[in-house]
């Protein structure tokens, strides 16, 4: 059986680098040093070993330790190898554990999966653990590690609880039906099971916060040829991202760059020009900036100020996509000063700036006004308990089998509500 094999892995990335950790875990796990020529080590002490092939040449000077389970991060016997991480040094010691009886390289999440199985983290920690991993920001990387350590886990652990109670005192009303009960267990059956269902509205009721700072937020800039849409991008980068040219349709697919604002993972797209053209690739990299912008969380629209139409075409602009927009009349340097001072401020719900992004206070401008959006979007005093769509959704037929249990006489229709909150505690 899979419990019963010993499995082993690179815990670190792959290419070169100072240190690389081998991890084992599995009965076989402490007895790792004898495959090596080397003695047994005692648990819980770190040991410095010279591993060898089986010529007797030193492979590599290491240190290795070793923790006999349940005491251990997967709940086995776990041993590391921290070894120098050269590719001929990892691979001859891989080399060694894959030619030896009773060991194989671990599947994709084999040793979460055993931490799982074990006790030693739930699902919601495991996943935390991912994000951690992943993390990008310090926001990202925050939310993370609360997820880790029980943030989302402790409360709805608690709600079961009281669920899995309140169930048991309702099917005690099945077995002892004929016996007399207090007036009051209807109603504080009813009482507790409302504190749970607005706990969980209040929940859910979090502008999705927590999905979007683990998953970042994209924003599309979007607007005619020549305007200034890879200007608009390379400001906000502070780098040479796209390729700015006065020639018609330069940028024919999306150019994405991420930056890190306010702890959110923000990527930036910018997309092809909108015009008439008989170019097939031009027309195709349009249909996509139509696609990114109708998916974006937000979308700056970038638009040539000295054109006598901007303003309509704002309008048409406007259209695609239903999120959030700020517009960007850009080239502010070519309008005569008088039309300066008489521009919209907004154009329909969308802030209108009169920019010229090749003056560098005009960029810091647009950072500011990006970064007020993205604390508004990212709510960024909050702490949101949910950060993915499987826990949301999972939250929500928990709320509706309670509601479905409350709209039920506990007395009359006992089974039925027995039934629902078997469901909300699933």
């Amino acid at each position: 059986m899979m419990k019963q094999e010993t499995i082993y892995a690179l815990a670190t990335a792959q290419g070169k680098s100072a240190i690389a950790v081998i991890r084992i875990s599995g009965p076989l796990a402490c007895m790792v040093p004898s495959l090596f020529r080397c003695p047994l080590s005692a648990p819980q002490q770190v040991n410095v070993l010279r591993l060898k092939d089986s010529t007797g040449q030193v492979i590599d000077e290491v240190v290795y330790f070793c923790f006999h389970g349940p005491a251990s991060s997967t709940g086995d016997d776990v041993s590391e190898i921290h070894c120098h991480g050269s590719h001929a040094v990892i691979s001859e010691i891989l080399g060694v554990l894959a030619t030896s009886e009773g060991f194989r390289m671990a599947a994709p999440g084999e040793f979460t999966r055993r931490s799982i199985d074990n006790g030693k983290m739930d699902l919601t920690a495991a996943e935390g653990l991912a994000d951690l991993i992943d993390a990008e920001t310090s926001r990202q990387r925050a939310q993370a590690s609360a997820q880790m350590f029980g943030r989302l886990s402790t409360p709805v652990s608690q709600w079961r609880e009281d669920i899995i109670s309140q169930a048991a005192l309702i099917e005690s009303l099945i077995d002892f039906s004929d016996e007399e009960l207090p007036a009051t267990v209807e109603k504080e059956i009813e009482a507790q099971i409302a504190t749970i269902i607005q706990a969980c509205e209040q929940v859910l009721d979090d502008g999705h916060i927590g999905e979007i700072v683990r998953d970042g937020i994209s924003i599309a800039i979007i607007g005619p040829v020549n305007a200034g849409k890879s200007t608009t991008l390379n400001a906000l980068a502070r780098r040479p991202a796209a390729i700015v040219s006065d020639h018609a349709g330069t940028t024919r697919d999306v150019i994405e760059v991420k930056l890190d604002i306010e702890g959110i993972a923000v990527s930036f797209m910018d997309t092809a020009g909108f015009r008439n053209t008989d170019n097939e690739v031009e027309k195709l990299g349009i249909e996509i900036a139509r696609q990114k912008a109708s998916e974006a969380h937000f979308r700056i629209i970038t638009l040539d100020a000295s054109q006598p139409d901007w303003q309509e075409r704002a309008e048409d602009y406007l259209k695609i996509g239903d999120s959030a927009a700020l517009i960007i009349a850009n080239k502010a340097d070519k309008l005569p000063l008088s039309a300066r001072y008489n521009f919209p401020h907004k154009i329909r719900e969308a802030e209108v700036l009169l920019l010229s992004l090749q003056e560098g206070q005009h960029a810091e401008l647009l950072e500011q006004k990006i970064a007020d959006y993205v604390k508004l979007l990212s709510g960024a005093h909050q702490n949101p308990l949910i950060t993915r769509i499987r826990h949301r959704e999972a939250l929500i037929s928990a709320k509706q089998s309670l509601e479905a249990a409350q709209k039920l006489c506990v007395l009359t229709q006992t089974e039925l509500v027995a039934e629902e909150y078997r469901a909300a505690a699933a």
